[in-house]
This record gives C-alpha cells, sequence and structure tokens, in this order.
C-alpha cells in the first residue's frame, strides 16, 4: 500500500514549496487554536475571582511557563486598572484575534493545498496521455476502449476525490494533532496517555472494517470500465442497432450491466459509510473516558488539576477529535482510491514494446528503398502466424498494391513499415538500415495516410487539414484543398474552413470527408504514401473524384496500397498478391493476368 501510495505522493515533489508552507501555515494555525481555548483558563479564573496574579514579569523566553506568567502579570495589571469587566473584555479581544488569525492561516494552508491537489491530478491525466500516445498499437489491440477511457476519466477521477483530496488530511491533521498533543501534555500527562492508549485501539477497529474495502472499490471499478466500454458500442453502433430494432434487446443488455455495477459500488460505498459512526463512537468513547478519568483527578483532594484547567483541557481535547475523524475518512478514502490507482498503474507501468535505441538515427528523407526480408509476424492474441517470410522491396518513386482477401494479412504488412509493430522474425530495411536503427518520430514523418474510412476530429475543416503539417499557412491549405478537390464544396458552406465537423466529421459525405483526408496528406506532403483501401467505401460518382484527388496526391511519390478496385491495381509498378499471410504472387497486372492463377481468380470475382 505504502509503494502504491508512493506513486501519487511522487506527483507532489514538483509543489513542495507549496507543501511546506501548508504546513507551517497548519502549524501556525493549530498554535493560535490553542491559545484561543486556554483562554478559557484566566477566563474562569476572574469570573470565580480565583485567578492568582504575578507581581513581576520575567524576560522574554519560548518557553511555557515565561508565556504563563508573564500573561498573568500583564492581566493582573489590566484587572487592577480597570477591574474584572476589563480584563473579560481583553480575554474575549485575545480569543477573538486568535480565532481569526487561526482562520486566515488555516485558509492559507488550503489554498496550498488545492493549488497542490488540482495541479497533481492534471499531471497525473497529462501522464496517462502521454502515455497513451507513446504505446504501440498492441495495447489497444489487447484492451478495450471504453476500460481505456473508464481509467483515464473515472479511475483519475476517483484518485482525486479520495487520495488527492486526502492531501489536506496529510499535511494539516498531523500538525493539528501533534501540537494539540503536546499541549494536553502539558496540562495533564496521566489523561494524554489514556487517550494515546484510545487511540491506536480504534485505528485496529477501523482498519479491520476498511481490510475489504480496495477490493471492493476495484471490482466496482472493473465494472464501470465494462459499462464504458458497452456504451462506446452502443453509441458508436447506433444506426445498426435501430436498423436491427434491436433497441429493446441491447436496452436490456446494458440495464444488467448497469444493475451489475450499481451492487458492486453500493457494497463500496456501504463499506466507506461505516467510517463516520465508527469514528463517532470512538470519539463519544473517547470524551466519556477522558471525564471519566479527569473528573476522578480534580475531586481527588490531593489533585493538581484545578477544575478550570480540567475545563480547558476537555476544550484542546475536543479539537484532537475532528483532525482524528478526518484522518479516518483518509484512510477510507486512500483505501479507496488505491483499487484506481492499481487500475492506472496499468497503464502507466506498462512496457513498450516499440522501443527506440538510444542512438538512434533521426531519418531526414527517403532515398532508395524500403525492403521486407523473411519477415514473419503474429499477434499476441493469436497463436498462429499472420506473415510468413513476407519478402517485399519497394523502390522509391515506385507504387506497390497489395492484394488479397479479407484477412489476409496486406494492412499488418503496411503497418509494420511505420513500426506501428515490429516483425517477430526478418528485418525490414529503409535505405539498406534496419528500421529499428531509426528514431521514431522522424521515420513516421516520411509517411502520410489515406484510410478506407477518413479519421476527422470534432473541430474546423482548416483544423483538420492542417493536422498535416501545423505551421502551414492560409495559402498552402487552400492549396492542397485544391489539389484534393476539395475547395468547392468547403466555399459552399456557410463558414467555409471554419466550418466545425462534428463527431467523426459527420457533417460531410463520405466522398468529401476522404477528399479532407487526402488534403491533410497533400498539405503534409510526405515521401513515401500508403492508400489502405481509400475508395473502396465510395459509390461511383464519389471514387471518381477521390481517385482523381489520389492521382495529384501520388504523383512523383512512392505509393504503397490496398486496394479492392482494379482502376486503383492496374497502374500499379508492382502487385504483392497476399494469402494467409503469404506472398504467393508478384509482378504488373498484364504479368499476373498472364499466370492465370490466383490473382486472375480474384479479378474475375472483384473481391479485392
Amino acid at each position: 500500500m505504502i509503494k502504491k501510495f508512493g506513486a501519487i505522493i511522487k506527483y507532489v515533489i514538483p509543489y513542495w514549496t507549496e507543501a511546506f508552507w501548508s504546513v507551517l501555515s497548519n502549524l501556525i494555525a493549530a498554535v493560535f487554536s490553542v491559545v484561543s481555548f486556554t483562554m478559557v483558563i484566566p477566563f474562569l479564573g476572574i469570573l470565580f475571582s480565583d485567578q492568582s496574579f504575578e507581581t513581576n514579569s520575567l524576560p522574554l523566553k519560548l518557553n511555557i511557563d515565561t508565556f504563563q506568567h508573564n500573561f498573568n502579570y500583564y492581566l493582573g495589571k489590566l484587572t487592577a486598572e480597570y477591574g474584572q469587566m476589563g480584563a473579560l473584555i481583553f480575554i474575549i479581544c485575545v480569543v477573538l484575534i486568535s480565532v481569526v488569525l487561526k482562520n486566515i492561516f488555516l485558509y492559507s494552508g488550503k489554498s496550498k493545498i488545492i493549488h497542490i491537489r488540482t495541479n497533481v491530478v492534471k499531471d497525473i491525466r497529462n501522464k496517462l496521455m502521454n502515455k497513451i500516445f507513446d504505446f504501440d498499437l498492441s495495447y489497444f489491440s489487447n484492451q478495450k476502449r471504453g476500460d481505456i477511457i473508464s481509467k483515464i476519466i473515472i479511475d483519475v477521477k476517483e484518485i482525486e476525490s479520495s487520495i488527492v483530496s486526502s492531501f489536506e488530511m496529510i499535511f494539516k491533521d498531523p500538525v493539528l494533532i501533534g501540537v494539540y498533543l503536546c499541549v494536553l501534555f502539558i496540562m495533564s500527562a496521566k489523561l494524554t496517555i489514556i487517550v494515546l492508549i484510545v487511540f491506536p485501539i480504534s485505528a485496529l477497529i477501523i482498519g479491520q472494517i476498511g481490510k475489504t474495502l480496495k477490493q471492493t472499490t476495484l471490482k466496482g471499478q472493473r465494472k464501470m470500465g465494462v459499462l464504458m466500454g458497452m456504451l462506446d458500442e452502443i453509441l458508436s453502433g447506433i444506426k445498426i442497432i435501430k436498423a436491427f430494432g434491436a433497441e429493446k434487446l441491447v436496452e436490456n443488455h446494458f440495464k444488467t450491466k448497469n444493475d451489475i455495477y450499481a451492487k458492486a459500488i453500493g457494497k463500496s460505498w456501504r463499506k466507506r459509510s461505516l467510517s463516520g459512526p465508527v469514528s463517532d463512537i470512538i470519539g463519544t468513547i473517547s470524551i466519556l473516558l477522558v471525564m471519566f478519568f479527569g473528573g476522578k483527578l480534580v475531586l481527588n483532594l490531593d489533585s493538581v488539576m484545578s477544575p478550570k484547567v480540567f475545563i480547558a483541557y476537555l476544550a484542546v481535547f475536543t479539537q484532537v477529535i475532528g483532525p482524528a475523524r478526518s484522518f479516518t475518512g483518509g484512510y477510507y478514502n486512500i483505501l479507496k482510491g488505491m483499487a484506481s490507482i492499481e487500475r492506472i498503474n496499468t497503464i502507466l507501468n506498462h512496457k513498450y514494446k516499440i522501443t527506440e535505441k538510444p542512438d538512434a538515427i533521426d531519418v531526414k528523407d527517403f532515398k532508395n528503398k524500403i525492403e521486407f526480408k523473411d519477415v514473419g509476424f503474429s499477434y499476441e492474441t493469436e497463436n498462429k502466424h499472420v506473415l510468413n517470410n513476407i519478402n517485399i522491396t519497394i523502390n522509391k518513386g515506385q507504387t506497390v498494391a497489395l492484394v488479397g482477401q479479407s484477412g489476409s494479412g496486406k494492412s499488418t504488412i503496411v503497418d509494420l513499415i511505420p513500426r506501428f509493430f515490429d516483425p517477430v522474425k526478418g528485418e525490414i530495411f529503409l535505405d539498406d538500415e534496419n528500421l529499428k536503427n531509426y528514431s521514431i518520430n522522424s521515420l513516421r514523418s516520411l509517411f502520410g495516410y489515406v484510410n478506407q474510412q477518413p479519421v476527422l476530429f470534432n473541430d474546423t475543416i482548416y483544423n483538420n487539414i492542417l493536422f498535416g503539417k501545423p505551421d502551414s499557412s492560409i495559402e498552402e491549405v487552400e492549396q492542397a484543398a485544391k489539389l484534393a478537390f476539395a475547395h468547392d464544396f468547403i466555399v459552399e458552406k456557410e463558414t467555409g474552413y471554419q466550418t466545425n465537423l462534428g463527431e467523426g466529421g459527420d457533417n460531410l459525405s463520405l466522398g468529401e470527408k476522404q477528399r479532407i483526408s487526402i488534403a491533410r496528406a497533400i498539405l503534409k506532403n510526405p515521401p513515401v504514401l500508403i492508400l489502405d483501401e481509400a475508395t473502396s467505401a465510395l459509390d461511383y460518382k464519389s471514387e471518381i473524384i477521390v481517385r482523381d484527388a489520389l492521382q495529384n496526391l501520388m504523383r512523383n511519390r512512392t505509393t504503397v496500397v490496398i486496394a479492392h478496385r482494379l482502376s486503383t491495381v492496374k497502374s500499379a509498378d508492382t502487385i504483392y498478391v497476399i494469402k494467409e499471410g503469404k506472398i504467393i504472387e508478384e509482378g504488373n497486372h498484364l504479368d499476373l493476368m498472364g499466370i492465370n492463377g490466383y490473382y486472375t481468380k480474384l479479378h474475375n470475382l472483384e473481391v479485392f
């Protein structure tokens, strides 16, 4: 538990100055709090006319006896000069000033904690997002998207509301408890020893109740991940659900999952809610024990504790109860938050499979060729090889096409080129240098992508095109759109390039989306272009426009094409025919048709 809690505390280190000032502010606040409560002793002394006054002052020293002596001396002077009522007014003013100063410093300490809290949570989210962007694609293949979202949003929020919110308890309550206990020891060591016996017993009771809280919470958070994953699927597939009239079926399925989550989280909250009653009962028992033993000390004939000192002791002791109870609540919060720490640690502690060498080379340009040599690949979740002994050469300026039935391994081949994955066997070279010797960012900067389902963001058309090259001018963006045959339909819109595309670019047709993604690739101007079935989902009219746009994009560029349409494949310099992860035929269109083999069969059936 300490190790996992330390994983969060390390985010506090950059804010150590705020933490220091928070502790110092709380320490000063505790001193003023003690001063205000100990004023009950001279107040009662004056009220019952048994307050003793000193006849002379002592030189100033930083100890309790000197402070008490001098305070009684000056109080005596005030009483002699202004009477008992004047002395009472003075004590009331001291209490008022002490309370005001206490709360000023408490606020100061709390404001520092708020600064730490908000920034720690911000840093955790930033670290998670940074980690997510560095992951290779295999991580996302093995994890449910809803569960990843749940970890980044729900679990971080849980850490904020449980562990991070307990920072106030960490930086404030121990200081207050420490100061109050020191004062209680000075007032009565015997009574304070009883207090110190009661507190550990209560801690053991609380610990036993909270033992299973973390595990229960962890189960609840996992159920939330499942629920969010299902919700993501429902929203993504709402059109299909309605088309098949499956609303009731999906709704019932969701209700079942939601019911399971509600039961799990309800169990967690019930256990957590025990902290209040338990700490309240323990606090009451502690006060009653102090009242019993303190009463015995006061009623004892040879007691050194006067009634007014005992009342002051009770007043200070009640101030220990609040921080102690807060400590209990904080303990429960931390236990609850530990479950979320475990879940986000599955992201933070994930080991990269695609690593970069310390002396990695920055590649500036593509000069010669990309070459696969005896490449084999398999996914973690599959026992069989997806690719076997792949040998491909992509010369600069060539268009190379990969054809084959769905699931044959075409997309996996193109994913290996920018190192989204690494081969489990064989090597891939770019300009006679192994891809693993290049820095990942510089390698990926060489490639541009146009996919079957264009990925657009909930932003303006302008920013979606600019995504390819953020430092481009307006003129460059417009020129890219013109080459992609997108400029005309963009300017026809009411707000032109500043039109917001909505979620996933839903304000555009599929053909328009594709032309925006082509404009993005044109703007980036990469030396190598990867087209993944870029026209297969389009209608005939849209395909003609997009194909023309692609021709502008492919001009004077090395292109790797995964295609289902003859029009794209026919003009390729080399076609590789993939079947069950192996290259079974290669050549240009005429060569392969002349063989009258598998390619010809696919061509005649129009299945690629």
